[in-house]
């Protein structure tokens, strides 16, 4: 038996020392053979077991560009776009509306029913379009012009008297605005004081604002502001409103009818007049004050009139020039 020793590994030639055993052992004949050389498949083989095989390291993705991205895209919008047009002639996608521009200044109104007005008093809007109505009944021919002078002290222009001293729209920094009217009372043919209650005999006043279709605004129970310099009684309950003297009340956007506002409500008021100043006609609408005190009826059966329910009235007509 040879006692050539193995070779260390496929890939490792033979060393000295084998190639001196295989001589020796060739000369005394019967030796084994050569110790073979490892093939080269042999020795790439053993090479990758030894060699520690290194990790992979992932490659970093690079980002896609816009034009990449746009390209990638192009065909899924295409076809998005054909499939909403679609839904879009089926009715199946709502097309949303613009909403109304919201109302200038001034130009609010009040709903088509009775509703409480602010700073107090009711809205005539459940009358909005009823011509001739009227919270206080007033006697025929109350509303036609303004009452004449009086000619006699027995006259029915007697006694007290009520009067529009102003009326205009005004607005406040807020934006909201109302029809702000002036009372001026009177009593001619008497020097006997009118005091009246500051609430109005607790009614307040009524407003009617009739236009040719009827009703453009109406409120009652609307109640009165006095000027400090206003004389009043000992227990500040009513006012001397004797020689002139008088108030102001106010119609808010709210006792207006829908579809008109205060500023051109309150133009509509004013008479046409020429250049000189004259009044030629009436009024486009017609503005009605009225209240009803105790005080108004006392007075005039102390100067020997009808009580009249202690109601007056004031109209924005007046006699137009005659030609």
């Amino acid at each position: 038996m040879s006692s050539l020793p193995p070779a260390q590994g496929p890939d490792e030639s033979p060393s000295d020392e084998q190639w001196e055993a295989f001589l020796r052992d060739a000369m005394e004949g019967g030796g084994a053979g050569a110790p073979k050389e490892a093939s080269a498949r042999d020795r790439l083989a053993a090479a990758r077991v030894r060699r520690p095989r290194r990790p992979r390291r992932p490659r970093p993705r690079r980002p896609r560009s816009a034009t990449a991205w746009l390209a990638a895209a192009a065909p899924w919008t295409a076809v998005a776009a054909v499939v909403v047009f679609g839904a879009f002639q089926m009715g199946l996608i709502p097309v949303p509306r613009s909403s109304p521009p919201a109302p200038a200044a001034g130009s609010a109104s009040g709903p088509a029913e009775a509703v409480s007005l602010p700073g107090g008093g009711t809205s005539d809007g459940d009358q909005c379009g009823t011509k001739g109505y009227h919270h206080f009944p007033l006697p025929a021919g109350a509303t036609d012009v303004e009452p004449p002078s009086p000619a006699s002290p027995a006259s029915p222009a007697s006694g007290p008297q009520l009067s529009l001293s102003h009326y205009g729209y005004a607005a406040d920094p807020g934006g909201e605005g109302g029809i702000v009217i002036g009372l001026r009372f009177t009593t001619p043919g008497t020097k006997k004081p009118l005091r009246v209650s500051r609430t109005l005999g607790g009614e307040g006043a009524a407003v009617e604002i009739e236009g040719p279709d009827g009703l453009v605004a109406g409120a009652h129970g609307l109640p009165v502001s006095w000027p400090s310099a206003a004389r009043a009684s000992a227990s500040g309950a009513s006012v001397d409103v004797s020689d002139g003297g008088g108030g102001e009340i106010v119609v808010p956007a709210e006792a207006l009818c829908p579809g008109h506002d205060g500023d051109s409500v309150a133009r509509s008021l004013v008479p046409p007049a020429d250049s000189t100043g004259t009044v030629t006609g009436p009024p486009p609408y017609r503005l009605v004050v009225s209240l009803r005190d105790p005080a108004v009826g006392t007075l005039r059966t102390t100067l020997g009139l009808p009580a009249g329910g202690g109601l007056l009235s004031a109209v924005n007509l007046v006699p137009a020039a005659r030609s």
